[in-house]
């Protein structure tokens, strides 16, 4: 099927950077661009396992990577729109392509003949006969892992099943997506009084009203409303917990009986695959390698900071005592009393910071950090469109003037789209195709809003260091740039150095402000670890389960969640973790299933890098050169190991992130 000079997407891009043409593209353009997409890929690599003349790095590898040109340049910026502003026609196309895609999958690495034709290359490198450079090493490396992993060792029955269970994955995947996503919306809390808003600031109050007098708190997607720390009104914060914890359980959409199948389709899979669980093929891939070596690291982690979050329980409740008498401390408690227990304690509070906090002195500090640390410099495109309307598009240039790339920041919620916040590829470096990358950032601020919490300028910290990670990408394949095909427990790593940027004084608070505010970050430290460590470990309780522990009807999910908890030693009635299953959007429908704990095995990584830049001079110039070629410009082109080596010097130690969490790990291991 070949595409009409009329669709966008036929060829690449004339605008500049190759951003494609959002204004024009409509459902129809993408849905024919999927569509040959995938056919074209296909016929191009049979033709490539078909080829008669010896195998070599350019009709094997480069070959195959080109294949998929249409598929990406209708791919990606399909779903970089489909999440930031959906509709109907991109949720049924979603719908629809989702198994479609799962199965042109199956269809490339079941595919014996294409196989054979890889280990052909292999077997010439073996004999000598081809010398490979690092980068295509790594990447037949990888190839020859992938089909292993896909299960084209499978035959008859075995194969066909998984099959049709990596179908139903992707359809379930989906459908969780569109479930979560619209319970989100419909677990708004409508408040008719504006005396319950008691507690934030004019501006704030504004920002919930809408036209019928009435004001809305519209939920992110975490656990923790941040509201609830301010909001005066005990009612108004029960109210906002229970309608987040309450999401997925119930009615249209209940997401228990969605997420009941996907576990155990996954656990099917794996025992299919030779693995005795979901989470051990994922650790495979990753830097981790085993579950027992991420068991090692989280589930002593979990357990103390469960101990340094019951210690910080007694204090809140104590002075909650004081607070309202004979009533009981409860979870939507925690965080109005711990801002006032650290407002006494530390003679600050959020609104100190405040002032200091609008968005877009924000983002200017952001950019601002990254011009220091590594020269670059943005210029706003105004005569680009990005991926929604409302987005801002920024040209992104070398100190020496040489280009990078376009940066497309969204900030603002809708309806329409994900919650939290994230990065996405619009167009992938590569040099066998000679492209610059085209990013994205993207944000759920409250139209009209002016400031954020500090909360949020760390995520807008983390989120543009994945940015960065994709702008200074530096690889010759599209599918190994920048945060393409990294470990989970990979990626998470230099976007969490990132944020060590805004802790810099007069970055974003002045150096005073700033001492006080590091002084009250200590503050709660064991809540914060515990709810991030509970839903890893939930995580893993869920994809380390055979299918004769894994629940089988959605009446037995919540009960199943609790017996995980407690059996981590991490239960708690008042720090519930940061996603309850039936709410846990990363492991159902996006690509971090038995892969949560990367943000934590990552944070291990961030903090011995820090405490590099700390010993070797802090931000400069020449610490972030080196931190650009010897980390971020691999991404995933060579081993993720190896990267971290070259720019440490040797592998990641525990104790700098112990010590930032104040916490001591006991002897035990696992569960």
């Amino acid at each position: 099927m070949s595409l009409p000079a009329s669709n966008p997407l036929a060829e690449r891009s004339h605008l500049p950077y190759q951003l494609p043409d959002f204004a024009a593209l409509t459902p129809a353009h993408y849905r024919d661009a999927l569509e040959a997409g995938m056919a074209g890929q296909l016929e191009a690599l049979a033709a490539l396992a078909a080829d008669p003349e010896p195998a070599t790095v350019e009709n094997v590898l480069h070959a195959w990577e080109r294949s998929g040109d249409l598929l990406e340049r209708a791919w990606l910026p399909f779903f970089s729109v489909r999440w930031a502003d959906s509709n109907d026609e991109l949720d049924a196309l979603a719908t629809e392509f989702a198994p479609r895609l799962s199965q042109h999958q199956d269809a490339i690495w079941l595919d014996a003949r294409l196989h054979a034709r890889v280990e052909a290359l292999d077997a010439r490198v073996r004999a000598g006969e081809i010398e490979l450079d690092a980068e295509d090493a790594w990447m037949l490396e990888e190839t020859l892992r992938s089909f292993v992993r896909a299960g084209v060792a499978l035959t008859g029955p075995d194969r066909e099943r998984l099959r049709a269970l990596n179908t139903r994955l992707a359809e379930l995947g989906a459908a969780f997506s569109t479930a979560n996503r619209d319970g989100r919306v419909a677990g708004v809390v409508v408040v008719a009084d504006r005396a319950e808003l008691a507690g934030l600031s004019d501006a704030e109050i504004d920002a919930l009203a809408v036209g019928d007098g009435s004001w809305r708190i519209e939920l992110v997607n975490t656990t923790q409303q941040p509201l609830m720390a301010k909001l005066h009104d005990r009612g108004l914060r029960r109210r906002l917990y229970e309608a987040s914890v309450a999401r997925g359980l119930s009615g249209e959409h209940d997401t228990r009986a969605l997420i009941v199948e996907i576990a155990r389709a996954r656990a099917e899979r794996a025992r299919l695959l030779g693995y005795p669980h979901h989470a051990a093929f994922v650790a495979e891939a990753g830097c981790a390698k085993t579950t027992d070596a991420v068991n090692a690291l989280m589930g002593p982690l979990g357990r103390a900071a469960h101990a340094k979050a019951a210690q910080e329980a007694e204090t809140l409740a104590a002075r909650f005592a004081d607070l309202a008498p004979g009533e009981t401390f409860e979870p939507w408690d925690w965080a109005y009393v711990a801002e006032i227990v650290r407002a006494e304690t530390f003679a600050f509070t959020d609104a100190d910071v405040e002032p200091h906090l609008r968005i877009a002195d924000v983002l200017d500090a952001t950019y601002a950090a990254a011009h220091d640390l590594y020269g670059i410099t943005f210029t706003r495109r105004d005569d680009l469109v990005g991926h929604t309307a409302q987005a801002e598009v920024y040209e992104i240039h070398d100190a020496d003037g040489t280009p990078v790339g376009l940066f497309v920041m969204d900030f603002w919620a809708r309806p329409t789209k994900e919650g939290g916040a994230w990065m996405t590829s619009v167009v992938s470096q590569n040099h066998l195709t000679r492209q610059l990358p085209v990013v994205t950032n993207n944000g759920n601020y409250t139209p009209g809003q002016q400031t954020m919490t500090w909360d949020g300028v760390i995520t807008m910290f983390h989120e543009f260091g994945h940015a960065l990670h994709g702008l200074f990408a530096d690889s010759r394949y599209a599918s190994r740039s920048g945060t393409a095909s990294a470990p989970r427990d990979f990626v998470e790593f230099p976007s969490q150095v990132n944020e060590h940027w805004a802790w810099q004084p007069d970055r974003v608070l002045p150096a005073d402000l700033l001492a006080s505010l590091k002084d009250a970050a200590a503050f709660g430290r064991g809540f914060d670890t515990l709810e991030m460590i509970a839903a890893t470990l939930l995580d893993q309780a869920w994809h380390q389960a055979s299918l004769d522990e894994l629940p089988t009807s959605a009446g037995q999910v919540e009960a199943f969640e609790r017996r995980a908890l407690e059996r981590w030693g991490v239960a708690s009635d008042l720090v519930p973790p940061r996603y309850r299953s039936t709410y846990f959007a990363h492991v159902w429908a996006n690509a971090y299933a038995a892969g949560y704990y990367g943000y934590t095995w990552s944070q291990v990584m961030d903090a011995d890098a820090v405490a590099w830049f700390d010993a070797n001079g802090g931000g400069t110039r020449a610490n972030g050169d080196w931190f650009r070629r010897t980390l971020l410009a691999p991404g995933a082109s060579v081993d993720p190991s190896a990267t971290y080596r070259a720019f440490r010097g040797r592998d990641p130690e525990v104790g700098p992130l112990l010590d930032r969490l104040g916490l001591t790990l006991d002897e035990g291991a696992g569960r």
